[in-house]
Protein backbone atom coordinates (compact mmCIF):
# COMPACT_ATOMS: atom_id res chain seq x y z
CA UNK A 1 0.00 0.00 0.00
CA UNK A 2 1.24 3.31 -1.58
CA UNK A 3 1.33 6.16 1.50
CA UNK A 4 -0.99 9.15 0.82
CA UNK A 5 1.85 12.04 1.04
CA UNK A 6 1.15 15.22 0.70
CA UNK A 7 2.76 17.12 -2.53
CA UNK A 8 5.50 19.00 -0.63
CA UNK A 9 6.34 14.98 0.12
CA UNK A 10 5.68 13.67 -2.82
CA UNK A 11 8.08 16.12 -4.65
CA UNK A 12 11.04 15.53 -2.21
CA UNK A 13 10.31 11.47 -2.56
CA UNK A 14 10.51 11.53 -6.22
CA UNK A 15 13.71 13.52 -6.47
CA UNK A 16 14.58 10.69 -3.78
CA UNK A 17 12.52 7.23 -4.41
CA UNK A 18 13.01 5.13 -1.23
CA UNK A 19 14.13 1.54 -2.09
CA UNK A 20 11.33 -0.22 0.20
CA UNK A 21 8.29 2.33 -1.40
CA UNK A 22 7.29 4.57 1.56
CA UNK A 23 7.92 5.72 4.53
CA UNK A 24 9.07 3.97 7.61
CA UNK A 25 5.92 3.74 10.16
CA UNK A 26 6.53 5.10 13.85
CA UNK A 27 4.48 2.82 15.79
CA UNK A 28 3.98 3.13 19.58
CA UNK A 29 3.41 -0.07 21.83
CA UNK A 30 1.78 0.64 25.49
CA UNK A 31 3.54 -2.01 27.59
CA UNK A 32 1.36 -3.19 30.89
CA UNK A 33 2.10 -2.15 34.00
CA UNK A 34 0.34 -3.66 36.96
CA UNK A 35 1.42 -7.42 36.82
CA UNK A 36 2.42 -10.30 39.15
CA UNK A 37 4.80 -11.86 36.70
CA UNK A 38 6.01 -10.21 32.88
CA UNK A 39 3.59 -12.43 30.90
CA UNK A 40 1.03 -9.38 29.31
CA UNK A 41 5.20 -7.69 28.78
CA UNK A 42 6.24 -10.62 27.64
CA UNK A 43 2.95 -10.84 25.00
CA UNK A 44 2.95 -7.34 24.52
CA UNK A 45 6.73 -7.10 23.09
CA UNK A 46 5.88 -10.31 21.45
CA UNK A 47 2.73 -8.89 19.63
CA UNK A 48 4.90 -5.50 18.93
CA UNK A 49 7.27 -7.72 17.19
CA UNK A 50 4.70 -9.66 15.28
CA UNK A 51 3.16 -5.70 14.02
CA UNK A 52 6.43 -4.64 12.52
CA UNK A 53 7.33 -7.67 10.96
CA UNK A 54 4.12 -7.59 9.32
CA UNK A 55 4.30 -3.76 8.84
CA UNK A 56 8.17 -3.37 7.84
CA UNK A 57 9.89 -1.30 7.74
CA UNK A 58 8.40 0.34 10.55
CA UNK A 59 10.41 1.43 13.93
CA UNK A 60 9.15 0.47 17.55
CA UNK A 61 8.60 3.16 20.28
CA UNK A 62 7.66 1.27 23.87
CA UNK A 63 5.74 3.13 26.62
CA UNK A 64 4.62 2.60 29.89
CA UNK A 65 1.77 4.56 31.78
CA UNK A 66 3.21 7.54 34.51
CA UNK A 67 1.59 5.13 37.12
CA UNK A 68 3.34 2.25 36.40
CA UNK A 69 5.69 0.91 39.15
CA UNK A 70 6.57 -2.58 38.19
CA UNK A 71 9.99 -3.50 38.22
CA UNK A 72 10.13 -4.15 34.41
CA UNK A 73 9.79 -0.40 33.43
CA UNK A 74 13.86 -0.37 33.91
CA UNK A 75 14.13 -3.21 31.03
CA UNK A 76 17.60 -2.27 29.75
CA UNK A 77 16.67 -4.28 26.58
CA UNK A 78 14.22 -1.33 25.45
CA UNK A 79 14.35 2.28 25.09
CA UNK A 80 10.78 2.89 27.07
CA UNK A 81 9.15 6.07 27.25
CA UNK A 82 6.65 7.30 29.76
CA UNK A 83 2.94 7.63 28.42
CA UNK A 84 2.25 11.26 28.83
CA UNK A 85 -1.23 11.55 30.51
CA UNK A 86 -2.68 13.43 27.59
CA UNK A 87 -2.06 11.31 24.39
CA UNK A 88 -2.39 13.52 21.78
CA UNK A 89 0.94 15.05 23.10
CA UNK A 90 2.25 11.95 21.16
CA UNK A 91 0.66 13.20 17.94
CA UNK A 92 4.18 14.22 16.27
CA UNK A 93 6.06 11.21 17.62
CA UNK A 94 4.24 8.49 16.61
CA UNK A 95 2.20 7.54 13.43
CA UNK A 96 -0.33 4.95 15.66
CA UNK A 97 -0.37 4.24 19.24
CA UNK A 98 -1.39 0.42 19.90
CA UNK A 99 -2.15 -0.41 23.94
CA UNK A 100 -4.49 -2.77 25.73
CA UNK A 101 -5.23 -0.27 28.17
CA UNK A 102 -6.19 2.19 25.80
CA UNK A 103 -9.97 1.43 24.61
CA UNK A 104 -12.05 4.71 26.13
CA UNK A 105 -9.37 6.80 24.25
CA UNK A 106 -10.93 8.82 21.33
CA UNK A 107 -7.83 10.01 20.03
CA UNK A 108 -7.58 9.07 16.08
CA UNK A 109 -4.26 7.34 15.90
CA UNK A 110 -5.04 5.06 18.82
CA UNK A 111 -5.48 1.50 18.04
CA UNK A 112 -6.83 -0.75 20.54
CA UNK A 113 -5.97 -4.65 19.73
CA UNK A 114 -9.68 -5.60 21.53
CA UNK A 115 -11.21 -4.14 18.96
CA UNK A 116 -10.46 -7.31 16.68
CA UNK A 117 -11.27 -9.37 19.87
CA UNK A 118 -7.51 -9.84 20.83
CA UNK A 119 -6.83 -9.98 24.02
CA UNK A 120 -3.75 -9.89 26.26
CA UNK A 121 -4.57 -13.58 27.06
CA UNK A 122 -4.81 -14.60 23.24
CA UNK A 123 -1.41 -12.18 22.60
CA UNK A 124 0.23 -14.97 25.04
CA UNK A 125 -0.05 -17.67 22.34
CA UNK A 126 2.59 -15.55 20.37
CA UNK A 127 5.53 -16.64 22.99
CA UNK A 128 5.50 -20.37 21.32
CA UNK A 129 7.81 -18.73 18.46
CA UNK A 130 8.87 -15.16 20.67
CA UNK A 131 10.74 -17.07 23.14
CA UNK A 132 12.76 -19.78 20.94
CA UNK A 133 14.63 -22.56 23.05
CA UNK A 134 18.31 -21.33 21.96
CA UNK A 135 18.04 -17.63 23.05
CA UNK A 136 15.62 -18.51 25.98
CA UNK A 137 19.16 -21.43 27.21
CA UNK A 138 21.65 -18.13 25.92
CA UNK A 139 19.53 -15.78 28.80
CA UNK A 140 18.55 -18.45 31.70
CA UNK A 141 20.09 -17.04 34.71
CA UNK A 142 20.66 -20.35 36.37
CA UNK A 143 21.97 -23.11 33.96
CA UNK A 144 22.38 -25.37 37.10
CA UNK A 145 18.54 -24.86 38.33
CA UNK A 146 17.03 -26.13 34.72
CA UNK A 147 14.81 -28.99 34.61
CA UNK A 148 13.84 -27.87 38.22
CA UNK A 149 10.70 -28.03 39.44
CA UNK A 150 9.37 -24.43 39.57
CA UNK A 151 6.82 -23.16 42.51
CA UNK A 152 5.58 -19.89 41.93
CA UNK A 153 4.94 -19.30 45.91
CA UNK A 154 2.11 -16.70 47.18
CA UNK A 155 0.49 -15.84 50.91
CA UNK A 156 -1.88 -19.30 50.33
CA UNK A 157 0.91 -22.00 49.32
CA UNK A 158 -0.59 -25.04 51.41
CA UNK A 159 0.95 -27.61 53.21
CA UNK A 160 -0.74 -30.06 51.01
CA UNK A 161 1.40 -28.36 47.89
CA UNK A 162 4.55 -28.57 49.56
CA UNK A 163 4.01 -32.11 50.97
CA UNK A 164 3.99 -33.16 47.00
CA UNK A 165 5.81 -30.95 45.87
CA UNK A 166 8.92 -32.85 48.03
CA UNK A 167 7.08 -36.12 46.70
CA UNK A 168 7.45 -35.72 43.07
CA UNK A 169 11.32 -34.16 43.45
CA UNK A 170 12.09 -37.39 45.68
CA UNK A 171 10.72 -39.31 43.74
CA UNK A 172 11.96 -38.25 40.20
CA UNK A 173 15.13 -36.36 41.95
CA UNK A 174 14.58 -33.08 40.46
CA UNK A 175 15.80 -29.79 42.64
CA UNK A 176 12.98 -27.52 43.58
CA UNK A 177 13.26 -23.86 42.87
CA UNK A 178 11.27 -20.86 44.64
CA UNK A 179 10.09 -17.82 43.21
CA UNK A 180 7.30 -14.97 44.60
CA UNK A 181 8.01 -12.61 48.04
CA UNK A 182 10.69 -13.71 49.86
CA UNK A 183 8.98 -13.97 52.67
CA UNK A 184 6.54 -16.37 51.40
CA UNK A 185 9.95 -18.66 49.87
CA UNK A 186 11.31 -18.32 53.54
CA UNK A 187 8.08 -20.36 54.96
CA UNK A 188 7.53 -22.73 51.73
CA UNK A 189 11.41 -23.33 52.14
CA UNK A 190 10.65 -24.45 56.35
CA UNK A 191 7.63 -26.23 55.14
CA UNK A 192 9.95 -28.00 52.99
CA UNK A 193 12.28 -29.18 55.45
CA UNK A 194 9.66 -30.94 57.16
CA UNK A 195 9.42 -33.24 54.40
CA UNK A 196 13.40 -33.62 54.11
CA UNK A 197 13.53 -31.44 50.63
CA UNK A 198 15.39 -28.58 50.29
CA UNK A 199 14.72 -25.35 47.70
CA UNK A 200 16.23 -22.89 46.07
CA UNK A 201 15.68 -19.11 45.58
CA UNK A 202 15.33 -17.37 42.39
CA UNK A 203 16.47 -14.04 42.11
CA UNK A 204 14.17 -11.77 42.43
CA UNK A 205 15.21 -8.91 39.95
CA UNK A 206 14.85 -11.35 36.78
CA UNK A 207 14.44 -9.29 33.96
CA UNK A 208 11.50 -10.48 31.52
CA UNK A 209 13.83 -12.90 29.19
CA UNK A 210 15.22 -13.92 31.90
CA UNK A 211 11.80 -15.14 33.94
CA UNK A 212 10.96 -16.55 30.09
CA UNK A 213 13.84 -17.98 30.16
CA UNK A 214 13.20 -20.00 33.66
CA UNK A 215 9.43 -21.05 32.64
CA UNK A 216 10.29 -22.12 29.41
CA UNK A 217 13.32 -24.77 31.06
CA UNK A 218 11.38 -26.24 33.96
CA UNK A 219 11.07 -29.37 34.29
CA UNK A 220 6.87 -28.44 36.29
CA UNK A 221 5.62 -25.77 36.95
CA UNK A 222 3.53 -25.34 40.16
CA UNK A 223 1.44 -22.29 40.36
CA UNK A 224 -1.89 -20.04 41.33
CA UNK A 225 -1.30 -17.79 39.36
CA UNK A 226 -3.77 -18.06 36.27
CA UNK A 227 -1.37 -15.81 33.81
CA UNK A 228 1.44 -18.14 34.37
CA UNK A 229 -0.36 -21.36 33.91
CA UNK A 230 -1.35 -19.99 30.84
CA UNK A 231 2.24 -18.82 29.58
CA UNK A 232 3.63 -22.30 30.00
CA UNK A 233 0.93 -24.16 28.56
CA UNK A 234 1.44 -21.73 25.24
CA UNK A 235 5.32 -23.16 25.35
CA UNK A 236 5.27 -26.58 26.77
CA UNK A 237 2.08 -27.34 28.75
CA UNK A 238 4.01 -28.56 31.93
CA UNK A 239 2.17 -26.50 34.47
CA UNK A 240 -0.43 -27.00 37.42
CA UNK A 241 -2.54 -24.49 38.45
CA UNK A 242 -3.40 -24.92 42.30
CA UNK A 243 -6.65 -24.21 43.22
CA UNK A 244 -8.31 -23.84 46.20
CA UNK A 245 -9.35 -26.83 46.77
CA UNK A 246 -7.05 -28.94 45.44
CA UNK A 247 -6.25 -31.86 46.97
CA UNK A 248 -3.36 -33.77 47.70
CA UNK A 249 -4.68 -36.81 45.65
CA UNK A 250 -5.38 -34.02 42.60
CA UNK A 251 -2.05 -32.65 42.95
CA UNK A 252 -0.49 -36.37 42.82
CA UNK A 253 -2.09 -36.36 39.38
CA UNK A 254 -1.98 -33.20 38.17
CA UNK A 255 2.08 -33.38 38.77
CA UNK A 256 2.14 -36.74 37.02
CA UNK A 257 0.68 -36.19 33.94
CA UNK A 258 2.41 -32.66 33.90
CA UNK A 259 5.67 -34.08 34.00
CA UNK A 260 4.64 -36.82 31.62
CA UNK A 261 4.80 -34.01 29.11
CA UNK A 262 1.57 -35.40 27.14
CA UNK A 263 -0.14 -32.13 27.04
CA UNK A 264 -1.21 -31.35 23.02
CA UNK A 265 -0.10 -27.90 22.34
CA UNK A 266 -2.84 -26.81 19.95
CA UNK A 267 -2.56 -23.37 17.98
CA UNK A 268 -5.65 -21.14 17.82
CA UNK A 269 -6.04 -20.93 14.26
CA UNK A 270 -7.97 -17.41 14.47
CA UNK A 271 -4.85 -16.23 16.16
CA UNK A 272 -3.19 -15.25 13.35
CA UNK A 273 -6.26 -13.91 11.22
CA UNK A 274 -6.89 -11.42 14.58
CA UNK A 275 -3.13 -10.63 14.55
CA UNK A 276 -3.23 -10.09 10.91
CA UNK A 277 -6.12 -7.70 11.25
CA UNK A 278 -4.81 -6.04 13.76
CA UNK A 279 -1.79 -5.55 11.66
CA UNK A 280 -3.76 -4.41 8.44
CA UNK A 281 -5.26 -1.81 10.86
CA UNK A 282 -2.52 -0.07 12.67
CA UNK A 283 -0.75 0.22 8.96
CA UNK A 284 -3.55 2.01 7.23
CA UNK A 285 -4.32 4.28 10.84
CA UNK A 286 -0.06 5.25 10.05
CA UNK A 287 -0.81 5.71 6.53
CA UNK A 288 -3.63 7.38 6.52
CA UNK A 289 -1.81 9.83 9.06
CA UNK A 290 1.32 10.27 7.25
CA UNK A 291 -0.49 13.67 5.61
CA UNK A 292 -0.24 15.29 8.87
CA UNK A 293 0.85 18.76 8.93
CA UNK A 294 4.69 19.18 8.99
CA UNK A 295 5.34 21.36 11.87
CA UNK A 296 8.13 24.17 12.21
CA UNK A 297 10.86 22.13 13.94
CA UNK A 298 13.64 20.29 12.28
CA UNK A 299 12.92 16.62 11.24
CA UNK A 300 16.96 16.25 10.52
CA UNK A 301 17.67 17.53 14.17
CA UNK A 302 15.07 15.85 15.98
CA UNK A 303 16.36 12.28 13.71
CA UNK A 304 19.86 13.26 14.65
CA UNK A 305 18.90 13.95 18.20
CA UNK A 306 16.97 10.59 18.62
CA UNK A 307 19.66 8.62 17.47
CA UNK A 308 22.01 9.71 19.42
CA UNK A 309 19.79 9.15 22.52
CA UNK A 310 19.55 5.38 21.07
CA UNK A 311 23.36 4.75 20.34
CA UNK A 312 23.80 6.10 24.26
CA UNK A 313 20.82 3.67 24.92
CA UNK A 314 22.18 0.98 23.65
CA UNK A 315 25.88 1.00 25.03
CA UNK A 316 24.56 1.64 28.23
CA UNK A 317 21.81 -1.57 27.64
CA UNK A 318 24.73 -3.90 26.52
CA UNK A 319 27.13 -2.67 29.58
CA UNK A 320 24.21 -3.57 31.64
CA UNK A 321 23.02 -7.15 30.52
CA UNK A 322 26.70 -8.00 30.58
CA UNK A 323 27.31 -7.16 34.11
CA UNK A 324 23.98 -8.81 34.97
CA UNK A 325 25.19 -12.03 32.80
CA UNK A 326 28.67 -11.99 34.72
CA UNK A 327 26.96 -11.59 37.70
CA UNK A 328 24.20 -14.45 37.34
CA UNK A 329 27.33 -16.92 36.15
CA UNK A 330 29.18 -15.94 39.44
CA UNK A 331 26.10 -16.81 41.10
CA UNK A 332 25.39 -19.95 39.29
CA UNK A 333 29.04 -21.08 39.57
CA UNK A 334 29.22 -20.42 43.37
CA UNK A 335 25.53 -22.71 43.50
CA UNK A 336 26.97 -25.60 41.45
CA UNK A 337 30.43 -25.24 43.82
CA UNK A 338 27.57 -25.49 46.63
CA UNK A 339 25.96 -28.47 45.82
CA UNK A 340 29.26 -29.96 45.01
CA UNK A 341 30.69 -29.44 48.45
CA UNK A 342 27.48 -30.43 49.84
CA UNK A 343 27.49 -34.11 48.37
CA UNK A 344 30.95 -34.31 49.08
CA UNK A 345 30.07 -33.05 52.86
CA UNK A 346 27.25 -35.92 52.80
CA UNK A 347 29.87 -38.37 51.39
CA UNK A 348 31.96 -37.89 54.21
CA UNK A 349 29.16 -38.64 56.84
CA UNK A 350 28.07 -41.49 55.27
CA UNK A 351 32.01 -43.09 55.49
CA UNK A 352 32.06 -41.68 59.29
CA UNK A 353 28.91 -43.49 60.15
CA UNK A 354 30.26 -46.39 58.75
CA UNK A 355 33.46 -46.41 60.04
CA UNK A 356 31.44 -46.12 63.64
CA UNK A 357 29.62 -48.88 63.05
CA UNK A 358 32.99 -50.91 61.92
CA UNK A 359 34.51 -49.55 65.44
CA UNK A 360 31.52 -50.65 67.29
CA UNK A 361 31.34 -53.73 65.78
CA UNK A 362 35.62 -54.18 66.52
CA UNK A 363 34.71 -52.98 70.34
CA UNK A 364 32.10 -55.70 70.64
CA UNK A 365 33.91 -58.40 69.16
CA UNK A 366 36.77 -57.56 71.23
CA UNK A 367 34.71 -58.22 74.70
CA UNK A 368 33.81 -61.61 73.33
CA UNK A 369 37.13 -62.49 72.94
CA UNK A 370 38.53 -61.15 76.14
CA UNK A 371 35.78 -62.96 77.63
CA UNK A 372 36.19 -66.56 76.11
CA UNK A 373 39.84 -66.02 77.09
CA UNK A 374 39.17 -65.47 80.75
CA UNK A 375 36.85 -68.32 80.77
CA UNK A 376 39.59 -70.64 79.01
CA UNK A 377 42.40 -69.30 81.50
CA UNK A 378 40.61 -69.03 85.03
CA UNK A 379 37.73 -71.83 84.57
CA UNK A 380 33.95 -71.62 84.65
CA UNK A 381 33.41 -71.00 88.68
CA UNK A 382 34.92 -67.80 88.45
CA UNK A 383 32.97 -66.96 85.80
CA UNK A 384 29.43 -67.83 86.97
CA UNK A 385 26.90 -64.47 86.82
CA UNK A 386 24.49 -66.01 88.68
CA UNK A 387 24.02 -68.09 91.65
CA UNK A 388 23.47 -71.71 92.21
CA UNK A 389 20.95 -71.64 94.18
CA UNK A 390 20.44 -75.75 94.31
CA UNK A 391 24.17 -75.98 95.67
CA UNK A 392 23.44 -73.57 97.92
CA UNK A 393 20.22 -75.06 99.25
CA UNK A 394 22.06 -78.34 99.50
CA UNK A 395 24.63 -76.58 101.34
CA UNK A 396 22.47 -75.74 103.72
CA UNK A 397 20.66 -78.92 104.08
CA UNK A 398 23.78 -80.33 105.37
CA UNK A 399 25.05 -77.73 107.76
CA UNK A 400 21.59 -78.22 109.41
CA UNK A 401 22.34 -81.96 109.84
CA UNK A 402 25.25 -81.28 111.83
CA UNK A 403 23.63 -78.68 113.83
CA UNK A 404 21.04 -81.73 114.77
CA UNK A 405 23.48 -84.02 114.97
CA UNK A 406 25.33 -82.12 117.70
CA UNK A 407 22.42 -81.14 119.58
CA UNK A 408 21.40 -84.75 119.49
CA UNK A 409 24.84 -85.97 121.31
CA UNK A 410 24.56 -83.17 123.75
CA UNK A 411 21.14 -84.00 124.63
CA UNK A 412 22.45 -87.56 124.81
CA UNK A 413 24.87 -87.25 127.24
CA UNK A 414 22.80 -84.92 129.37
Amino acid sequence: MNSTESTTVKNDTAANPPSNGRETLNIGIVLPSEERHPVGWLATRALGTEIEWRNAPAELQWFVPQTATSRWTDDASLNISRLPENLDELEHDVDVLVGFELAKTTSEFVVDPTSVDLTLHDATGLLRRYLQPDPSDATHPAPALKESILVDIDDDTSDTVAAEVARHARSRELPITLIGPPDNQTRFATKLKDHNQTSTALDNDLDPEEFGAVVQYAAVIVTSDPALHQLANALHGRSVLVGDTSDNKELQRALWSAASNIAILESDRTLEERVSRLAEIVEQTALLRLNRTITSRSASQERERGEQSRQLHEQQSIHWRQQRRRAHQSIDALRQELLQLQKELDVARDDADNTRQALRAQHNRLNQLETEIARRDQGPARLQRSVDWHSVVAQIERDALRVLRWLRSQLGRG
